[in-house]
């Protein structure tokens, strides 16, 4: 693993000094906490990462205003990131929204509405909270968090799991949910046919990369971040 972690930097670093892609960066975080699951940040790191974007006047833009860019005639921006979170845990209210308030930074959560409120458990067995309704209502109401659906159950993924997360999200906080991420990155083209015939307008994959014009709204790509992301792999993946 160590060694592994060696490699992975030495070639962050030499895409600091030679990127090889342009685009815009979306960037895939889950849980920020202190836990050992695999997904986890955190909080410091997170942090530092957050900070890191303000000291070097990164823009840090809403997913809908991507999606409008790409839909656009526009160049994209240069130095620009998008945040997005997987399925809404508590420590997203704990841990990150402070921080957030704190650079005033927009982001988006794609959360599981069957399980809010509750746990949810993971490949290594560590049960982790799912936010409550007063929490995402906070959340919601300080303009800078964005929910969209990322269905019920986080199970198998259909017609109904797609419309019912979609419709708690809109009816309790009086919105409109237009952009889905699929659970595990799992998708085919029947699935992609039911977002566009019930009002989504881009989702989004678990494929890493950049989005650059052109690409299909409905498998657009993200950079994961996670526990095994060093601080040189966060700069590279910008």
């Amino acid at each position: 693993m160590f060694l592994k972690r060696i490699i992975k930097d030495e070639f962050a670093l030499i895409s600091l000094f030679f990127p090889s892609k342009k685009g815009i960066s979306v960037l895939m975080y889950h849980s920020v906490a202190h836990n050992n699951v695999f997904f986890t940040v955190k909080p410091e790191m997170f942090e530092k990462q957050m900070r890191y974007l303000k000291n070097r006047d990164y823009n840090v833009i809403k997913l809908s205003d991507l999606v409008n860019l790409l839909e656009s005639n526009e160049e994209l921006p240069k130095k620009t990131v998008v945040l997005t979170f997987d399925d809404g845990f508590e420590d997203n209210y704990t841990n990150v929204f402070p921080i957030l308030k704190k650079y005033n930074f927009p982001a988006t959560i794609f959360l599981i509405t069957g399980l809010v409120n509750r746990e949810m458990n993971n490949s290594q067995n560590i049960p982790l909270r799912i936010l409550n309704w007063e929490q995402i209502q906070e959340m919601h109401q300080s303009g800078l968090i964005d929910f969209q659906p990322h269905t019920v159950n986080h199970q198998e993924i259909n017609k109904e799991e797609i419309i019912n997360s979609k419709k708690e999200i809109e009816e309790r906080l009086n919105k409109k949910c237009e952009f889905f991420a699929y659970p595990r990155g799992v998708y085919n083209n029947e699935i992609i046919g039911i977002l566009k015939n019930n009002g989504f307008k881009a989702s989004r994959t678990v494929e890493n990369g950049k989005i650059n014009k052109g690409d299909d709204l409905f498998k657009l790509k993200r950079i994961s971040i996670n526990s095994t992301t060093s601080f040189i792999q966060f700069k590279a993946s910008l």
